[in-house]
Order: structure tokens, then C-alpha cells, then sequence
């Protein structure tokens, strides 16, 4: 079969109430076919499926190795047209609500297409027609290489629920399904198997979450509930893996010497990368990896979503004023499962929305107006160097204070260690005003800078062209008179001693 991305949508009302049990085998069979479907459609046509992509799928059927090819194809497409969904519906009747029951396929035919391929001709039911075509919310896009490699029937239906809840719902916060055994087992069509929970666990439930974990883009745990001493629901926690490729399941098992976990080769670019940020990314930067953020995952994906002018040397006001939203709106509770949540949110594009992210700027503007002018000079001219540089610069000039974050609380944690920023190697306070009692900048003894100007006009003037090119960005700042004299001054006494070593 071809390695091509085929993608299946289906509506997630049907997901997550409809009622079958179909092979592993069937289930491949039908997902396959609903890649075929295109979203123009605005009916069901049939479709022409090449016997050996009906083949590659039956090779990965490990229930059925008995007979000839020709005798499982025979045996898979008397099957599926047999079939039947049952979904609820709204009517009722003496106040018992009716399902629905529909078949899956119209119709199996063997057919040769126009370059003389033996092909099978499908044709969806009808009544299919509301879950496949002309969807325009609330559906889910499966590929079909997730879940071509998966052995279990009940793992693929599993699979389908989780991906299609977390999808529909990570946006608002919550990434956990709750079912009652009774439910699950009626959507998998095993209401009548598996009286034991013991044995539902073990042959379903585990096998389920093995597969899921292993081969596809999404992790799942349990969080069973009892009532009593028996088990009666289960919530199933939902997070995405930030670096998953379907194409990528069998090379990864098949590597060896390679433990999970283990650095990656582009660990050092990423250390020149962090190196390279500016101070508001860095302290954007350390917040998330503080809050339970990786570092790669910080930086690829977290601090790219910071775009605009508006936010340029803002970084970490945007970054907790996120956290901040994030917190109201999860329903995670332990700090892992919270940082699984975030992730998610920004795997799924949920700051990107345009309406969010217009809030989390204004906010941001807002945070802005209320800074002192020397603190927002500050940050303005850290927009153009990194962080080290930065933090070289005030050391020079002898800049102290106190550091200038937020008011409001992201989580008492969060907002106790992004108050800090002081991690190792760090200057804590470095965009605040000094302190009313601290005492202004000056040479130190031995260095008379009125003298330097007379000896070494040239440097002099090479230094304060230097010190003007790194202030272009706050000419309009009260203070930049004195920030700029300062900085020459301290710029050409280090010039000074340095000669005199």
C-alpha cells in the first residue's frame, strides 16, 4: 500500500454514540474507504478499491490467517455488508427512546476499472450520508496509517473515541473522557461480554492502551471509580505526543540501542538557541520550563505563537498572562496532567485563535501602560540583544531593583518561581527602575572621565557612536540623555582598564 496521507473524517456525534463491533480487519476496511470521500461530495458515489490495498489490509489482520487471500477477501466482503450501526435517536415511543439501526455499506462487488485492476466496488448506505459528507464542525480527521498497524478492534474504536473527545474538547480545557463500564461496553457492541471487570480490563481496556500509546499520536491512562466495591466508571486521560509519525512506528520499534528518552543529536542547537534569546523570551522562556514544560517543546512550539509588534520585548508578559487563562479554563488537576492539558491546547492551535490571542494582547498592552519609564526603556532596548548581553549592559551600569512581573496569580507555584527569575547564572531585576536610595553610577576611583575624553577623543567618539546605535530604540525614553551617558562612561572606563592590564 502506498505510504501516501489518507485521512478520514468523521462526524464525532457518530464517534461517540454509535453502536457496532466490527473486526479489526472491517474496521480498516471502512476507514480506508471513508479516505476516498472528498469534502465537495454532496452524495455518496462508488468507489473502486484496487484488490491489493484490500490485501495489505487483510495481511495485517493477525485473527485471520486461515485460507487463501481470495477466501478471506470473499469472507471480509460478505462480512461487511452484513454489518449493522445502532444509534440512538430522538423518538420515542411509551417513553423509551428508539435507535436507529443502518448498515455500513450498500453494497461489495467485484469489478475490473478501466486499466483492467481487479478492484471491489463500494458504495456506502445511504443513511451514512449525515457522519461522512458535508461535515463543517464537530468532526474528527483520522489517518489511516494511525491505526493501520493496530491488531485490536477494540483498540481502533477506543482510539476513535479519545482522539475524537480531545479534539472537540482540549479547547476548553478538558482532556478527559468519562464513560460508565455499561456505556463503553455498549458503544464497543460487548454490552453482554465480559461480566468480570477483571477480564474486560485485561483483554480490552489494557490491550487498548498499549496499542493507543504505542502506535498512535495520542497517550492515554485510566482513572477507574467505584461505587461500592464493584467498578462501575472509568475516565480515560487524554494527551497528544508532540512529535509523533505514523510512518515512524515500525522504524522506532525496530531501532536498537536507542532508549526512550535519550538526548537527541540537536541537544546542543538547542543550547545556542536558548543562548540567542532575547531577556523577555528567556523569562518567557523559564516560566514555561518551571511550569513543566520541556525545553524543545518551549521553544518550537510555545514561544513561535509570540508574534506582533506589540509583544516584541513582552515574551514573558504573554506567556503568563497564557498560564493565566489556561489555569481558569483546565479541569486537570495534578501539575502533570496540567502540563499534558497545555500542550495540548498548543498542539491544537488554541492561543492561536483569533479571538484569544486579541485578549491575551490586550492584556499584555495593559501590563505595558503601567510600567515606570526607566523599566520600559529597559525592556526596549533588550529587544535587539540577547539576554547575556543585556544582563552585561546593566551589570555596567550598576542597574538594581525590583523585578517587574505581574500582579495576578497564575498558580501559587508558577507565580512564585516567574516572580523569582532568578534560575542559575541569572540577574533577578534587571528591567526595574534603581531603588530611591541606591546610589547612581559612578567611576570608579582612579578613573577621571573628563580626562579620558581629552586623551582618547577618538574612542570616546567610536563608543558613544556604539552605545547610540544599541539606544536607537528609546530616543524618546525621559531619561535617555542620562541612560546614554552612562552607559559611554562605563563603556570607556572598561575600555580604559583594560588597557591598563
Amino acid at each position: 500500500m502506498e505510504k501516501t496521507k489518507k485521512v478520514a473524517a468523521i462526524a464525532n456525534q457518530f464517534i461517540q454514540h454509535a453502536r457496532y463491533k466490527l473486526t479489526p480487519r472491517e474496521q480498516k476496511l471502512i476507514l480506508y474507504m471513508a479516505t476516498l470521500l472528498r469534502p465537495e461530495h454532496s452524495d455518496f458515489e462508488t468507489y473502486l478499491v484496487p484488490v491489493s490495498e484490500i490485501e495489505y489490509i487483510l495481511k495485517s489482520d493477525v485473527t485471520k490467517k486461515h485460507g487463501s487471500f481470495y477466501e478471506r477477501l470473499d469472507e471480509l466482503l460478505d462480512s461487511i455488508t452484513d454489518k449493522k450501526i445502532t444509534f440512538p435517536t430522538d423518538f420515542t415511543v411509551d417513553g423509551v427512546r428508539l435507535r436507529g439501526h443502518i448498515n455500513w455499506v450498500a453494497g461489495a462487488v467485484p469489478k475490473y476499472d478501466e486499466n483492467g485492476v481487479l478492484c471491489v466496488e463500494f458504495g456506502f448506505s445511504p443513511q451514512m450520508k449525515p457522519f461522512l459528507l458535508g461535515l463543517k464542525e464537530k468532526f474528527t480527521r483520522f489517518e489511516f496509517l494511525e491505526v493501520a498497524k493496530m491488531k485490536s478492534g477494540f483498540s481502533i474504536r477506543i482510539y476513535q473515541m479519545c482522539k475524537a473527545y480531545y479534539f472537540e474538547n482540549i479547547r476548553h480545557g478538558r482532556n478527559i473522557l468519562a464513560a460508565s463500564i455499561k456505556e463503553l461496553k455498549f458503544r464497543l457492541g460487548i454490552a453482554d461480554k465480559y461480566p468480570d471487570f477483571r477480564n474486560f480490563r485485561r483483554k480490552v481496556l489494557d490491550v487498548a492502551k498499549e496499542e493507543i500509546n504505542e502506535k498512535t499520536r495520542l497517550m492515554i491512562d485510566y482513572d477507574f471509580i467505584k461505587k461500592g466495591r464493584n467498578i462501575t466508571d472509568v475516565r480515560i486521560i487524554i494527551n497528544e505526543k508532540t512529535d509523533f509519525n505514523p510512518e515512524m512506528v515500525e522504524e522506532r520499534t525496530l531501532r536498537q540501542g536507542k532508549k526512550p528518552g535519550s538526548p537527541s543529536p540537536g541537544g546542543n542547537d538547542l543550547q545556542v538557541r536558548i543562548g540567542e534569546l532575547t531577556e523577555a523570551q528567556r523569562r518567557a522562556f523559564n516560566t514555561l520550563t518551571e511550569y513543566g514544560v520541556s525545553m524543545a517543546f518551549a521553544m518550537e512550539e510555545v514561544l513561535p505563537i509570540i508574534k506582533g509588534s506589540e509583544l516584541i520585548g513582552y515574551e514573558d508578559f504573554f506567556v503568563l498572562f497564557m498560564l493565566a487563562f489556561f489555569e481558569k479554563k483546565t479541569n486537570a488537576k495534578s501539575q502533570k496532567e496540567k502540563v499534558k492539558a497545555f500542550t495540548g491546547w498548543v498542539g491544537n492551535q488554541r492561543f492561536e485563535e483569533p479571538n484569544l490571542y486579541a485578549q491575551l494582547v490586550e492584556q499584555v498592552v495593559g501590563r505595558k501602560k503601567k510600567l515606570k519609564d526607566l523599566e520600559r526603556a529597559n525592556r526596549e532596548r533588550a529587544k535587539s540583544i540577547t539576554a547575556a548581553d543585556f544582563r552585561k549592559l546593566l551589570e555596567e551600569e550598576k542597574v538594581i531593583g525590583r523585578s517587574p512581573e505581574p500582579s495576578f496569580t497564575v498558580q501559587r507555584k508558577t507565580a512564585d518561581q516567574a516572580s523569582r527569575m532568578n534560575r542559575v547564572g541569572e540577574m533577578a531585576d534587571l528591567f526595574s527602575p534603581a531603588k530611591k536610595d541606591a546610589a547612581a553610577p559612578k567611576p570608579k576611583a582612579g578613573f577621571d572621565f573628563e580626562q579620558f575624553k581629552k586623551e582618547f577623543p577618538h574612542i570616546h567618539k567610536s563608543i558613544r557612536k556604539e552605545r547610540q546605535a544599541a539606544f536607537e530604540n528609546f530616543t524618546t525614553a525621559s531619561n535617555y540623555k542620562q541612560l546614554l551617558e552612562n552607559s559611554v562612561q562605563a563603556y570607556c572606563e572598561q575600555w580604559y582598564r583594560n588597557q591598563s592590564k
